[in-house]
């Protein structure tokens, strides 16, 4: 499956048709929120830097790409990823090659009244260099590439002012002023995947050299994670940033306001898409059964949210899902299924999770250290021998209690082994605790309370296997079925035949 996350990075034709239907493949929310953002950046006073706060794996290019092209059509709208110009000595020139794109492609608005202005806000910022452009402008830039140098060879020689920062601000305001709405919107992604020194850098171009009217900064970011690069920078250790706390935030310095991307609701994304018309095959719709909707449902909703999977991965997951469980001959293993659609879709991501081949079904937590399957949490767990065996060696026991601790300590290999041991255990405990076979005192005070124990402890390993049953639907088969779904998830063409 292709990432597209970054829509730039599709050919200009793609992007054409991607353009008109930017938030086919986005959250109902996110695409709310898109709409809200765009409401407000076009009524905000400026100069204005606002931060958009996710974390990894979140979606911040997903719908900072898509929010730039939906942007540009009503204010003109310049995105840049800084990770990957952080090999740049200077991120300054990066906003020049935003703004020299953007001249060239608004050129309906370079009137000869204008060229003065033009000559100087591009002449200042090139005096000594080149600098090459490969940048994105809106839905119109895709494989653009220009020179500045070559650029403004044209216009009349430059005279530098004195004051080349001042004049270029008051040449950028001025131009600004050309654009719809008289304003114009830099987003600048990954800034919290740079070099400390490099995003250090950006921020200061932005603090120092972008507060100009008619401008607006927004800045999709890892607040954490950016965090960590300015004490990095700075040399901030652990310990005084503890004790700094919020109080000497950098951050607040850069930015008017900090809002959170919405978080995708994943729960919604499976209820709306996971319904009876479109899995009926092999699953029931009520009750928490493993062939159940609402189980598909539930394990898809969390193994995705674990994985961050962003809206159309989500969405692929479960059309896969349905695939499968309309071409599957026996009922589906719900969450069999989900981890395993989930957990070939996280490795393909390049996560780091290691492959396992001898999956088992029905791991509490698949991304735990130590992956333990409940199946054999339960089947080795002997409720009965340890309190049992101690009761053998520290008490004169009856000679009919040996047997019944060896018949403790046997570890079953299947179900029907499981609850044969469990019951029989049971039977021949309950017969005890109703004898009075030592003294009365001693027998209430030492001995039957711990039988009464082994009995809970029995009947709630029984419970345990039952509900592991019902629920998740394993069966002395899990092996091979988890190693059955994940070939089939992998070759989806074996469904058919």
């Amino acid at each position: 499956m292709k990432d597209v996350a970054n829509i730039f990075k599709l050919s200009s034709k793609d992007l054409q048709k991607k353009s008109k239907s930017l938030w086919n493949d986005t959250a109902p929310e996110i695409v709310d929120f898109a709409n809200d953002l765009q409401n407000f950046l076009q009524g905000v006073d400026t100069p204005y830097v606002i931060g958009l706060d996710g974390g990894y794996g979140t979606g911040k290019t997903h719908f900072s790409t898509r929010f730039a092209v939906q942007m540009h059509k009503k204010i003109r709208t310049l995105y840049f990823s800084a990770w990957e110009n952080d090999y740049k000595n200077d991120p300054l020139s990066i906003f020049v090659e935003q703004i020299a794109l953007l001249v060239k492609q608004e050129q309906k608005v370079i009137k000869p009244k204008t060229f003065q202005l033009i000559q100087n806000l591009l002449g200042a910022w090139a005096k000594s260099t080149d600098i090459n452009v490969s940048a994105q402008v809106g839905e119109l830039s895709a494989g653009i590439t220009t020179n500045v140098g070559d650029f403004i060879s044209n216009l009349k020689k430059l005279e530098l002012p004195v004051d080349v920062l001042q004049k270029a601000k008051s040449q950028l305001a001025e131009y600004i002023k050309l654009l719809p709405h008289d304003k114009l919107i830099f987003i600048v992604d990954d800034l919290d995947r740079c070099r400390p020194d490099f995003a250090i850098k950006t921020l200061e171009a932005v603090k120092h050299f972008f507060d100009i009217e008619g401008l607006i900064v927004v800045m999709p970011i890892n607040q954490n994670r950016l965090r960590i690069c300015v004490d990095a920078f700075y040399q901030i250790s652990s310990e005084a940033r503890q004790k700094l706390g919020n109080k000497e935030d950098y951050l607040q310095k850069f930015f008017n306001e900090i809002i959170d991307i919405p978080n995708l609701n994943y729960e919604k994304i499976c209820s709306d898409n996971i319904t009876p018309k479109e899995f009926a095959k092999n699953l029931v719709y009520e009750g928490n059964v493993f062939n159940s909707i609402i189980e598909l449902q539930k394990w898809i909703a969390e193994y995705a949210k674990k994985c961050n999977f962003s809206y159309r991965e989500t969405v692929e997951i479960i059309k896969k899902a349905k695939f499968f469980c309309n071409n599957y001959n026996e009922p589906i293993r719900c969450r069999l299924l989900a981890y395993t659609l989930c957990n070939r879709l996280h490795r393909q991501k390049g996560r780091n999770w290691g492959e396992r081949t001898d999956i088992q079904y029905g791991e509490n937590n698949i991304y735990a250290d130590n992956q333990q399957n409940p199946r054999n949490i339960i089947f080795r767990k002997q409720p009965a021998y340890p309190i049992l065996n101690r009761l053998k060696n520290s008490f004169r026991m009856p000679v009919e209690f040996d047997p019944l601790v060896t018949m403790a300590g046997q570890l079953p290999n299947t179900y029907a082994e499981l609850y044969e041991i469990n019951i029989k255990c049971y039977n021949a405990i309950s017969r005890f605790a109703e004898k009075d076979f030592l003294n009365n005192s001693f027998y209430y005070d030492q001995i039957k309370p711990q039988l009464l124990q082994v009995l809970s402890d029995l009947e709630k390993q029984k419970q345990d296997a039952g509900k592991l049953q019902k629920e998740h639907g394993s069966d002395d088969n899990d092996i091979g079925r988890a190693k059955n779904y994940a070939n089939l998830v992998q070759n989806p063409q074996l469904l058919k035949k």
